[in-house]
């Protein structure tokens, strides 16, 4: 497989997803420990979940845009972003489930 330069948005919007990855990650803890952070998603939009995704998706989307000024595709391969992604990916469930885990209970 050959490791190719990238288009400027394939790079900050693939960097923008590893960072939102695991910006979503710390929201979710976050959220979940402190009842002012609870409360205040809550009165934003109606619902924590509906502020969570409103959140992640803004920050996509502005990272993004971001991210792709930056010239990272000249400076990157493909390779480079995908290890990234992979890595953000399997961080983040590491998280979410590490914190969801001790809390399940067998019925």
């Amino acid at each position: 497989m050959t490791n190719t330069k990238m288009e400027k948005y394939t790079a900050g919007f693939g960097l923008s997803l590893v960072v939102t990855s695991l910006l979503n990650a710390v929201i979710l803890v976050l959220k979940e420990t402190n009842d002012a952070v609870m409360d205040t998603m809550k009165a934003a939009l109606g619902h924590h979940w509906t502020t969570h995704g409103a959140l992640v998706i803004a920050l996509f989307v502005v990272l993004g845009f971001i991210f792709s000024s930056m010239k990272i595709g000249e400076k990157w391969d493909s390779q480079k972003l995908l290890k990234y992604i992979i890595w953000a990916a399997i961080i983040s469930g590491v998280v979410i489930a590490g914190f969801f885990l001790p809390n399940l209970k067998s019925t």
